[in-house]
């Protein structure tokens, strides 16, 4: 009985032995990610840079960033936020005017459950008086294509994420619409434009994180949000996996006042927590039933990511075509984009 009291003992301590090995060669093959003490233009740098084929008369380029590690065969989640207006005058700029690289931090990589995700930054070339709107629909998704094409052996393509703030959540909601199939959620914040019900049908299998301000001066709260969110709620086949952030004023991560309460990309770039990691202030967020979800640290954005998946398996998609762009959409669009300029230029000489 002793012998075998000491054959089990030794057999257990060489499980406990193994055990941190097992953990350390599955988290050996990820890149090692800087921590946010690092600074944000340390975490810029950690993104490369490329183009997509040229799809609907234009080739979108793109900054990325890939946690991908040497011999490492694991499949990362895949996140795109979109810029708003004033933030795509050059190639690169979507990255120097954001803060969004932050989820390329250890700390934020960390809460994934894979252990990290690809962050995709596309942009609008802006600098052609060209902004997000239906014309770069397909361009887009050359990107988000091109992306998988080349790191595919690493993205979950069931796991594909698109948000972006103001015009970018304009444009999150037109590719959620068009092609359904490739996102497990979506998170507009401050989104411009108009949304359906049948547009809300078309994607009523994808997640939806709706982000706002009641005083936002861009969005009315009360005649575009509220109607908006009850769509969401009314036609989403999982209410429960959607959500509504409501501020009554919006603060910088460190807890300054925000420059308005339109420019909310700055909560969702913490993972909506303070930097010290508290809960953000001002803000009420409920699921699709109604119920207050709690986002006490780490519980935040990513969180939620981590409990969605699709049914997309990264293949040739036929795409929903529930978007078609005619001539008419086009010469608008021309339209639109030379007073986007104008409002553009305003923006700088104002220094917003």
């Amino acid at each position: 009985m002793k012998v075998m009291k000491k054959v089990f003992a030794v057999f257990m301590a060489l499980c406990m032995c193994l055990v941190p090995l097992a953990v350390s060669a599955s988290a050996a093959g990820r890149k090692p990610a800087l921590r946010t003490s690092a600074g944000i233009q340390a975490l810029r740098d950690e993104f490369d840079h490329d183009v997509a084929p040229k799809a609907g008369g234009h080739a979108l380029d793109y900054a990325y960033y890939s946690p991908v590690g040497k011999n490492d065969d694991t499949k990362y989640p895949l996140v795109i936020f979109l810029h708003g207006i004033g933030h795509a005058d050059y190639e690169g700029a979507q990255l120097d005017d954001s803060d969004f690289p932050y989820w390329a931090s250890s700390e934020l990589q960390g809460r994934f459950d894979e252990g990290g995700a690809f962050i995709l930054l596309p942009r609008a070339p802006e600098d052609k008086l060209i902004y997000w709107g239906e014309t770069l629909i397909e361009p887009l998704r050359a990107v988000i294509d091109d992306v998988i094409a080349k790191h595919g052996d690493n993205i979950d393509t069931s796991k594909i994420f698109i948000g972006g703030s103001s015009a970018g959540g304009e444009m999150t909601w037109n590719m959620i619409v068009a092609f359904p199939e490739y996102f497990a959620g979506a998170f507009p914040i401050a989104s411009t434009g108009t949304v359906s019900e049948k547009d809300v049908l078309y994607c009523s299998d994808v997640a939806i994180w709706m982000i706002s301000s009641k005083k936002d001066p861009v969005v009315n709260y009360t005649t575009i949000t509220t109607p908006l969110w009850n769509k969401v709620v009314k036609y989403n086949a999982h209410p429960e996996n959607c959500r509504l952030s409501s501020f009554e004023s919006v603060v910088e991560p460190a807890g300054a006042s925000a420059s308005d309460n339109h420019h909310m990309a700055k909560v969702v770039t913490y993972d909506f927590h303070m930097l010290d990691g508290s809960t953000y202030p001002n803000v009420t967020t409920k699921n699709g039933n109604g119920q207050t979800v709690s986002l006490v640290s780490p519980n935040g954005m990513i969180k939620w990511m981590n409990s969605l998946s699709s049914d997309f398996d990264g293949g040739a998609s036929d795409g929903s075509g529930n978007i078609k762009v005619s001539i008419f959409d086009t010469l608008f669009a021309f339209i639109r984009n030379f007073g986007l300029k104008i409002v553009n230029i305003f923006q700088r000489i104002l220094g917003l």
